[in-house]
């Protein structure tokens, strides 16, 4: 995938959520699970998407660093 898309997909997700925090703000009695759902799976898809574009990073312990035994 494409690392490039990672901040678009990240800035969609936070949107999503911030629509979720004042939909749920707004309608504090009435919060109905299945509109909910129908916002928080595709947050919860963007937020993957994004983790999946990062781009990767040198992780620790892929060098491998030989010591030399006497």
């Amino acid at each position: 995938m494409n690392p490039k898309y990672s901040y678009l997909y990240l800035m969609i997700a936070f949107a999503g959520l911030f629509f979720l925090g004042c939909d749920s703000f707004i309608s504090y009695r009435d919060i109905d699970p299945g509109r909910v759902l129908l916002i928080a799976i595709p947050d919860m898809v963007f937020f993957y998407l994004a983790y999946k574009t990062y781009p990767d990073t040198e992780k620790a312990g892929s060098k491998t660093s030989r010591v030399k035994s006497l």
